[in-house]
């Protein structure tokens, strides 16, 4: 059973929620008292640091910050800036969602995460409302429907685009399908069904976007093409429509080709010297997330890479190397705006090009992705419960503590699992593995999937996973550039070359001897909300 050691502290290991707290104050802070709280869309850092207000504020900024409060809040507990989320939700009702064609799947995101949170009669019908709307501005022919097409013949394999998303037909589409995508999979809505297949239909076989095999080029996210991806890789796993499984893996793979091993991944899948765009990074996790649970469990090992590495370093914690020579009276207001916001753009160890400005997109994309995270962090299906990442958080069923980068040790205290499976790293023998119930040694088969399974477990019993921690150095090709990557156990600790504006992966603290702990149980209570992505 638990000791009192365990009763009183834990290792610092809480990131994910760390980030979104950092976030939440970031989003409050690009907020416009003198406009009701609009969004401002961009925070200028040169050659003058401002923040300006943009078309994109209503639609996609109140959506997207909408998101990210309720998306975020069961995971923290954070009741700060209730009144500024209150207002950026009153805003959405009053937003054009066809300001930009863009704005309107956005908002639906937003709308289907208040409906899952609380339904209702009124919700239902806002998204049927809205979804309706778009249906009357698409364009429609035979068994499909879209905004725009290209010639025929387009495609992206032959004819990508880069540093305009506008050429892209998913550009419109990839939000629209996602909402109706998640809405349709808790309520009948044969509307929003039909219309979800016919982009769909548009999309796979008249679009010109993704090959046969699910291979394409262009911008992942601002293109819309991951966005459209996970939507239809959603819609598939519904319909159980194994070629479509099969070719958005397939997309999900392609893409990882064009990406580092650690979570960079580019908005401009074709050409070297590409920059990731954080939204990118959410696309692709949420992509990927879909894989390991519905298809290869495996796929958690990459997904936990990303989010201890890139996802978390695309989020500027320091505000000085981006806000040089400003006048001291004036780098307050900028530098809360900026610090806990995520990057439009980065390079895979430095965001150095991010030195000009940075978009509110990637703040609420940013707080998504870890959200994605987070909640596959635990599952459980038909009694069984799975631990699939080593990340920290409490959940209904078991309490996962992390001791990783410090120490390769996992803890458990189940609350409600007696049938427990675990996944093992997979960059360690399982032969080094130690597994422990309430200190006594126990001695699980692996499976093929890379799980342990643990069977009778009584509430507040302890399980251990201990493991040895190495730390090696790899050589990787990205984007035309080779970088020197030092790993400590699946968490990167440097990349080289550094930038020299704002270098990444700069973790010297992570190599301490000893795990540091707080006093207390971070976020005991934060165990999930309603809202399920």
């Amino acid at each position: 059973m638990v000791n009192a050691a365990h009763m009183t502290s834990r290792p610092q290991t809480y990131y994910l929620q760390e980030a979104i707290e950092r976030g939440f104050s970031a989003i409050a802070n690009r907020l416009d008292p003198e406009q009701n709280m609009r969004p401002y869309f961009l925070l200028r850092l040169q050659p003058e640091p401002k923040l300006e207000h943009h078309i994109w504020d209503l639609g996609d900024m109140c959506s997207r910050f909408t998101d990210a409060y309720l998306l975020g809040r069961p995971i923290t507990g954070s009741a700060d800036y209730t009144e500024e989320e209150q207002a950026l939700r009153s805003m959405l009702d009053t937003c054009d969602p066809f300001l930009n064609p863009f704005m309107a799947g956005r908002m639906l995101i937003a709308y289907v995460d208040l409906y899952l949170d609380s339904p209702s009669a009124e919700r239902q019908a806002s998204i049927e409302k809205l979804a309706a709307a778009i249906r009357e501005n698409l364009q429609h022919e035979d068994d499909y429907s879209y905004w725009f097409r290209q010639p025929e013949g387009w495609n992206t394999m032959d004819n990508a685009v880069f540093g305009d998303f506008n050429p892209y037909p998913t550009f419109p589409l990839g939000g629209i399908m996602l909402a109706l995508a998640r809405f349709t999979e808790t309520v009948d809505a044969p509307d929003c069904e039909d219309l979800l297949d016919r982009m769909a239909r548009f999309v796979l076989h008249v679009s010109g976007t993704f090959t046969e095999e699910g291979h394409y080029q262009g911008h992942t996210h601002s293109g819309g093409i991951l966005t459209a991806a996970v939507a239809i890789m959603r819609r598939a796993l519904q319909t159980k429509d194994e070629r479509q499984i099969q070719q958005m893996k397939t997309v999900f793979d392609w893409t990882m080709r064009y990406s580092s091993s650690w979570g960079w991944i580019p908005d401009g899948v074709g050409p070297d010297n590409a920059s990731c765009e954080s939204c990118s990074i959410t696309d692709a996790i949420h992509l990927g997330l879909l894989i390991a649970r519905n298809i290869d469990a495996s796929y958690y090992a990459v997904l936990e890479r990303f989010a201890r590495n890139q996802l978390l370093e695309n989020q500027f914690v320091l505000t000085d190397p981006m806000l040089p020579n400003v006048d001291e009276a004036l780098k307050p207001k900028f530098a809360r705006a900026l610090y806990g916001s995520w990057a439009s753009w980065s390079k895979p160890g430095s965001l150095d090009n991010c030195n000009e400005s940075v978009e509110g997109c990637c703040l609420g994309a940013g707080v998504r992705a870890c959200y994605l995270v987070w909640d596959d962090i635990v599952t459980q299906k038909d009694g069984v419960v799975s631990v699939n990442m080593a990340l920290s958080r409490n959940s209904d069923w078991v309490e996962v503590i992390s001791y990783q980068p410090y120490e390769g040790k996992l803890e458990l205290i189940v609350h409600d699992a007696p049938t427990l499976r675990v996944r093992v790293p997979d960059w360690i023998d399982f032969e080094d593995v130690t597994v422990s119930v309430d200190d006594a040694v126990q001695k699980p088969a692996l499976s093929a999937d890379g799980y342990i399974r643990l069977e009778g477990l009584q509430p507040g019993q302890l399980v251990q996973l201990i493991y040895p921690l190495t730390t090696v150095e790899k050589s990787e090709r990205v984007s035309g550039q080779d970088y020197n990557v030092r790993w400590r156990g699946d968490t990167v600790v440097s990349v080289m070359p550094f930038g020299q504006i704002y270098p990444l992966f700069k973790r010297e603290w992570m190599n301490q001897p000893s795990t540091p702990m707080v006093q207390g149980i971070p976020y005991a209570d934060q165990r999930g909300g309603r809202v399920h992505w």
